[in-house]
């Protein structure tokens, strides 16, 4: 629904010349009010500029937006997303992200010698040539894979054999040498990628089966909370912009600006068993990291192929109750896009679901009045948009004028925002003012849509 009230002067949405013609209509007949018959009559000389800001002095309107979340399916940072190393995907599902695990052999070949222009650049150019920014993962033991060590410290570091998961070689992560190398890897990992839009998220791996900082059920194996702070420290130290995450609330992440990643979402996420993910992030007191930081993860691959099949039996948890709880943002979903997906209501029930991740910024009012453009903004989403975030407003004349956004908690309700709009062209029938959102922290080829129908009235939103 779209509702407008306009001031007698620009009542019916004149364009500008009409309006301007209108003032001087107006204008005309008050100085005949106010000059005697024996006086010569004066007109004064006034710019087409000028006129124009008194015809927006005098023009006010107000718009409801409706809300729209289908639009906004592949905006960037949030949703279901694949691993293009496990197969192209022969579904296409909606996404703006993708996924890779990267050995650290592949990053790095001696303790100061690092490969990140053959082990990580072409998966980040080939991840923008599918306008998707890379969620990556560094790991050393992948549990049936050959290990990530890096050669240069083969023979240096104990390797301990184990057989569950389908066997691997861990390895011993109190040795010295292997700390340093870790401790390099790091700080250069920081100080050639912070802040490059074409990563999304780091998730701090290295350590752990998968890099997902377990090794059970070998718990003996993992490095204690002394050398969990210093890996936690170093990420923290190393990336001031990149968004992080790490798998669980351990050592010193509840103090830290650092997300969390579910890989058993819907599996064992919530409920009263102490390990399940966000009972722990509730014992650690970070179940509110969310508001900051981003929840990410996988969905658990045993229940990828039912959990959104209409009369699904299968061993999970729902679906909905574990998003409103952890508040995620993106996950893991590998059956999504290679074929898994049975039925179609199967597939919209998950393009629903994937929509239901992240945030939905709602532009839900608007009014102009006294040079003010007032815009009401709400986040009917489950998290904020992480990253800074700019809106724009752009008039008919590409003139655009640019503010910063606060970060948008769901649920919280914020104070309406003001443009200026003195320096703009009037908007009309035919040349409307928009709306836009705008970051520098994703891609070019990639638009924040609101979620919001565009409209049809003097303003629209992109």
């Amino acid at each position: 629904m779209v509702f407008l009230v306009l001031t007698p002067l620009v009542a019916g949405c004149l364009t500008t010349d009409e309006q301007v013609q209108a003032i001087e209509q107006e204008e005309a007949i008050v100085t005949e009010e106010i000059i005697t018959p024996d006086e010569p009559m004066e007109q004064e000389e006034t710019s087409v500029d000028e006129e124009t800001v008194e015809a927006v002095e005098l023009m006010s309107f107000e718009v409801d937006f409706t809300f729209d979340l289908q639009r906004t399916a592949e905006n960037p940072l949030r949703g279901f997303y694949t691993n293009y190393d496990w197969g192209e995907p022969v579904y296409d599902f909606p996404a703006s992200l993708e996924f890779a695990y990267i050995p650290l052999s592949e990053l790095m070949s001696g303790p100061s010698n690092f490969t990140f222009d053959t082990g990580l650049e072409p998966r980040l150019v080939a991840a923008e040539g599918r306008a998707h920014q890379l969620i990556l993962r560094p790991y050393i033991d992948y549990p049936n894979k050959a290990s990530g060590l890096p050669s240069f410290l083969e023979g240096q570091v104990e390797m301990r054999s184990y057989s569950e998961h389908g066997g691997g070689m861990s390895p011993d992560y109190n040795n010295s040498e292997l700390r340093e190398a870790l401790s390099s890897f790091i700080q250069a990992f920081g100080q050639s990628y912070d802040g490059d839009n074409r990563i999304a998220v780091i998730q701090l791996g290295l350590l752990g089966f998968w890099g997902e900082w377990h090794t059970w059920p070998h718990s003996e194996w993992f490095p204690g909370d002394e050398y969990l702070n210093e890996i936690l420290d170093l990420y923290d130290q190393s990336f001031n912009h990149t968004l992080l995450q790490v798998r669980y609330p351990v050592a010193n992440t509840p103090n830290l600006e650092i997300g969390f990643h579910d890989d058993s979402f819907a599996h064992s996420t919530i409920g009263d068993v102490e390990w399940y993910f966000h009972t722990r992030l509730v014992a650690s007191s970070a179940d509110e990291h969310w508001k900051h930081s981003p929840v990410g993860g996988e969905l658990r691959p045993e229940v990828q192929q039912s959990i959104f099949e209409d009369d699904s039996n299968s061993q999970h948890q729902n679906f909905t109750q574990c998003v409103e709880a952890t508040h995620a943002s993106m996950l893991l979903n590998y059956a999504a896009f290679s074929g898994g997906l049975n039925s179609t209501n199967e597939t919209q029930n998950a393009e629903n679901a994937a929509l239901s991740l992240g945030y939905a910024l709602h532009v839900s009012h608007a009014n102009l009045s006294n040079n003010q453009l007032n815009l009401t903004i709400e986040n009917r989403g489950i998290a904020p948009f992480y990253y800074p975030l700019s809106i724009q407003l752009t008039d008919g004349e590409n003139t655009t004028l640019t503010l910063e956004l606060p970060v948008y908690i769901a649920g919280q309700t914020e104070s309406p925002i003001s443009f200026d709009v003195s320096s703009l062209q009037l908007p009309s029938n035919d040349s409307v003012w928009t709306l836009s959102l705008y970051s520098e922290s994703i891609l070019p080829s990639q638009h924040i849509l609101f979620a919001t129908s565009p409209g049809n009235a003097l303003i629209q939103v992109e």
